[in-house]
């Protein structure tokens, strides 16, 4: 079985004024993936785990992962 996900260090766009880039890929029991996406807030650097539905990702690479 073959999944394709975005690469770590892809750029996204998480709302209207806040683009963050994928810092982590996490994909779960159902092949459900997952991204940890931190942005800057201010001085602070946050971070979230969002859905890909949850996020536009505008400078990205797609790696195909396998499981054997």
């Amino acid at each position: 079985m073959k999944l394709e996900v975005y690469n770590v260090g892809s750029k996204v766009k998480l709302a209207e004024d806040v683009d963050g880039t994928i810092v982590a890929i996490a994909i779960h029991a159902d092949n459900n993936v997952t991204y940890e996406c931190g942005w800057w807030n201010g001085r602070s650097y946050d971070t979230r785990w969002f859905h890909a539905s949850e996020i536009e990702v505008t400078l990205a690479e797609r790696t195909k992962i396998g499981f054997v």
